[in-house]
């Protein structure tokens, strides 16, 4: 019954028992795979006294006889006329003998207490509210084997007749002597129809689990020896009767017939098994070996003795077949099923493959092992299963014949095909050989059957597919190599040459693109070709290579090598770092026009790829820096949305501490212009009156990479402990007092500060009063003094702009050439940009000048001596960033560890320092002994072993 139909049955019976004083209702309890009370029955839905988990029955009590109701709900008539129960199948209750029921019962002495067994525990062993309502002393009755009562007190009430219910509906349960023969007699030939799956009533399936139970409780003796006998006698004789039908039939048609009986025999056993579950629970199973810490001493040696398992009656019913059919059968039956799978795999036909299958499953099925209390009707219940017989008998047969036959195809096909033919073929085999497999034996025969065809298709000839792989990858034949990889993957170290080889063929390809690069777009050039070889090379890795990680690892590997590359083994970092900060340098600048912002994230994005390429990821840290200053500083970006997302982006790939400076600069542009905003406001309070408008930007000198050159006006770090002279510039008047005005403005806001005046970074817009249209020409301030020494004249000697501006050497050659090629000053010859002009050289004002447009700036040209000097700066800064970091990280790692080896204290530095550059060793140990030189660390007794310094 189900727990809905238990609650309505315990409602019903106590509405119907409960007005008879003389009846006291005892609930038997029944575990069927119920741990607890079922979960839709609360404590108060069932009157007190009737609470259960999982009700199978009710005992009732009529003086000291001993009553049970079976407990289901649907009613049949019996032979004589009386109305009974019918029992729910499976075993879960009893039906016996009914027994004449009497006009008046005797008062009789009470049944003697029969105490619980230790094993079992009663429910109401926790219900301590039961005896709490009653001080009488409880009667507990012991109900055999599978059922127990709760102990209620019996008050003492007089006894009246018997309900109208009970009428032919009672049965005793008390253990009775019985005549074993007879009943045997009735029970075989159902058993035997039960495993020949002849229908049965339903009677007579609850009669059986009567007798069966009035067998295993019978006295003076219970007769379960001699029934569990009796059970395996039938059953060997019903297998042997199976056997002789089998031997008389001829090989064709012996698979057929022999899946036919074992369909039937192995659903029989099933129903078999459940119908002596009592049997099972308390004969089988208290055969079975028990528990070493229970028996006396002398009997824990019984480990030792080997004798012969009880089986459940399920399990003796296989074992029963496996024994006296399939064994003698054995060898035809493999014989059999091997032929057909030879047949299969000829492209011949097969009679039926559920045949097939059937058969070799009953390997498996023979040696299912059924617990006490598996139910044949319920599908959760599912049985062990061991594979060791499957494999003896068929397995291991199937998987040598599987190696032999394709062992000896796969020489055919070398003999008459080539790589790439042998390689389709094999792939083929393979996945039929897979279905096969799937569709005929047991799951855990396919990976045995798949290990065994790669072994003598594959690897046996793997060095014939080597030898291709170059040539293939050389040819980029897309479909070979997917086919090789296919195959050479499940291998041990099968992909090692293949990886190499593809490795090796696009650092190739990638120094072939990158290594003539010619014009003034080098760096857009370098990009895009290293680009074009990862997108070739990934759609490959990611198509044909399925997203391998050796694949990607080995891609990655040579496009690493590729752009770290020393041109002309010159010494000093690669190019990569400062052309990929071109690239970027290029993209965000004002000059950019017409990309969108998804084209602007898609281009910065390709960018970071290669960025995560270079190994000096410092240096193009330096290069960045400096070119982003001049774009805030100059306002040349052309989207600042883009210059955040590129910072992001670098912070996503090196961490925080790499793009900090760069947050710092955006954050002084910020607080530069709401200082401007106060200085105006300050002009206008104090009605100062400072000449031209100025737009001041004030930079921390440690977050601006201001370079110091020998012919900077400036230099780039203000250190007040060793201060750099500032080369003197004489700043034209129009310009000092706004100057002024701001540096008291400042200091008088902020004390303890100091303003250097960066003036070769400086722009000012002049307006042409002596032209003939309004121009507004945007120069440097350097440019603008030179300029202004022709307000009261019309042409100078080179010389004379020297003593008034102070501008000297190269920095005075370049601002006077690049004046010179605006037209806004005129030479009285033509000098090549690489020449400088003599000193005596006159130049004269274009009062003349024409320009198409009205504004216009004067750029100074870029001499390839100063960008040389530029790189050149920039790698001796970064010599001496890395000469302090790697001293930082050696400090912390020996501040943590205290001691440490040489070889483990380069490796973590090595580690440590790989984001941002790749030391060499050379460079780790110069490092090391200035530590120990400053007293940081020390040598200790042990070879290569140091020692922190606190």
């Amino acid at each position: 019954s189900t727990e809905v139909g238990a609650e309505s049955m315990v409602r019903v019976l106590h509405r119907t028992f409960s007005p008879v004083p003389s009846i006291q209702m005892y609930v038997a309890w029944h575990f069927v795979g119920c741990g607890g009370m079922p979960r839709n029955w609360s404590t108060t839905a069932v009157p007190s006294g009737m609470r259960a988990w999982y009700c199978s029955c009710v005992i009732l009590r009529v003086s000291d006889c001993v009553a049970r109701v079976v407990g289901s709900r649907s009613e049949r008539t019996s032979e004589n006329g009386d109305a009974i129960v019918t029992p729910p199948l499976g075993g879960a209750c009893m039906e016996e003998e009914a027994v004449e029921q009497q006009q008046e019962v005797p008062q009789s002495p009470p049944a003697p207490r029969v105490p619980i067994r230790d094993n079992a525990t009663p429910p109401h062993r926790n219900r301590p509210e039961v005896n709490d309502r009653n001080k009488e002393s409880p009667k507990a009755y012991y109900l055999p084997n599978q059922f127990e009562l709760l102990a209620v007190p019996v008050p003492q009430v007089p006894i009246g007749p018997p309900s109208p219910i009970l009428q032919g509906t009672m049965y005793s349960l008390r253990p009775k002597a019985i005549d074993f023969d007879t009943m045997w007699s009735s029970l075989e030939p159902s058993i035997i129809d039960i495993i020949m799956l002849k229908p049965i009533s339903n009677k007579q399936w609850n009669f059986m689990f009567g007798d069966i139970y009035e067998i295993c409780v019978a006295i003076p003796d219970p007769l379960t020896d001699r029934l569990y006998n009796a059970v395996k006698e039938a059953l060997e004789r019903h297998a042997n009767t199976q056997y002789e039908k089998l031997s008389d039939i001829n090989s064709a048609e012996l698979l057929g017939e022999y899946h036919r009986l074992w369909k039937v025999y192995h659903a029989g056993a099933r129903y078999v098994h459940s119908l002596f579950r009592y049997l099972n629970r308390q004969y089988a199973k208290s055969r079975k070996t028990a528990d070493p810490n229970a028996m006396p001493d002398y009997q824990n040696f019984a480990m030792y003795i080997h004798e012969p398992e009880t089986k459940e009656i399920g399990s003796l019913a296989l074992e029963i077949w496996r024994t006296r059919v399939m064994v003698p059968l054995l060898q035809k039956l493999t014989s059999l099923l091997l032929a057909a799978i030879a047949d299969d795999r000829e492209g011949k036909t097969v009679g039926d493959p559920g045949v097939v299958a059937g058969v070799i499953q009953s390997f498996v099925q023979v040696e299912e092992s059924y617990g006490s209390d598996f139910v044949a009707i319920i599908p959760q219940d599912k049985p062990k299963i061991n594979f060791e017989f499957y494999r003896q008998s068929f397995e291991n047969k199937f998987l040598e014949n599987t190696k032999v036959f394709y062992g000896q195809l796969a020489d055919k096909l070398l003999e008459k095909m080539d790589c790439s033919q042998y390689m389709r073929t094999v792939i083929g085999k393979l996945e039929e050989e897979e279905k096969r497999t799937h569709r005929f034996c047991p799951t855990i025969t396919l990976a045995h059957a798949t290990k065994i065809c790669q072994e003598v298709m594959i690897e046996r000839h793997k060095e014939r597919l080597h030898a291709v792989a170059p040539d293939l990858i050389e040819n980029e034949k897309t479909e070979d190599l997917r086919n090789m990889f296919l195959l050479l993957k499940p291998l041990p170290s099968g992909l090692a040459l293949l990886v190499a080889e593809f490795e090796k063929y696009v650092k190739r390809k990638g120094h072939e693109a990158v290594g003539a690069l010619q014009g003034d777009t080098v760096p857009q050039q370098f990009v895009e070709r290293v680009l074009a070889v990862h997108e070739k090379y990934a759609a490959m890795k990611d198509e044909v290579f399925m997203q391998n990680p050796e694949f990607s690892g080995a891609l990655d590997k040579a496009l690493q090598a590729v752009v770290n590359v020393r041109e002309d083994n010159k010494k000093g970092p690669p190019k990569a770092s400062e052309r990929l900060a071109r690239y970027t340098d290029m993209l965000l600048r004002k000059s950019v026009k017409g990309l969108t912002e998804e084209e602007m994230e898609c281009s910065l994005s390709k960018a970071i790829i290669i960025f995560r390429y270079i190994e000096d990821k410092d240096v193009f840290q330096k290069y960045y820096q400096k070119m982003l200053s001049q774009r805030l500083i100059l306002s040349l970006s052309g989207n600042m949305d883009a210059e955040e997302l590129m910072i992001t982006k670098l912070k996503n790939a090196c961490g925080y501490e790499f793009t900090s400076k760069l947050n710092r600069m955006f954050t002084d542009i910020g607080l530069s212009k709401d200082l401007g905003a106060k200085f105006k406001e300050y002009l206008v309070e104090k009605e100062i009156k400072a000449g031209p408008a100025m737009t001041p930007f004030v930079l921390q000198a440690g977050a601006w990479p201001i370079a110091s050159t020998p012919n900077a006006a400036i230099p780039a770090n203000n250190d007040s402990d060793n201060p750099t002279p500032q080369i003197s510039f004489v700043v034209p008047p129009v310009l000092s007092d706004c100057a002024q005005a701001f540096q008291a403005f400042y200091v008088n806001n902020h004390n303890g500060r100091k303003l250097t005046w960066l003036w070769h970074l400086s722009n000012v817009d002049v307006k042409l009063g002596y032209a003939d249209k309004p121009y507004i020409v945007v120069m440097s301030v350097h440019q603008m003094a030179l300029l202004y020494c022709f307000s009261e004249v019309d042409s100078t000697t080179i010389q004379s702009l020297e003593e008034q501006t102070k501008l000297t050497g190269e920095l005075l050659q370049r601002n006077v050439k690049a004046l010179t090629e605006s037209g806004l000053l005129g030479v009285d010859k033509k000098m090549p940009l690489t020449e400088s002009l003599p000193l005596t050289t006159v130049l004269t004002i274009n009062k003349g000048i024409q320009n198409k447009k009205i504004k216009f700036k004067v750029s100074v040209p870029q001499m390839q001596r100063q960008q040389e000097k530029e790189s050149e700066h920039v790698n001796t800064t970064v010599h001496q960033d890395r000469k302090y970091y790697m001293e930082c990280a050696i400090v912390r790692i020996m501040k943590t560890r205290k001691v440490l080896r040489h070889a483990t204290l380069v490796q973590e530095v090595i580690e440590q320092t790989r984001t941002r550059f790749s030391p060499d060793i050379p460079f780790i140990k110069k490092s090391i002994e200035d530590l120990i030189e400053k007293m940081y660390l020390t040598r200790t007794d042990t070879h290569d072993e140091y020692q922190y310094l606190a």
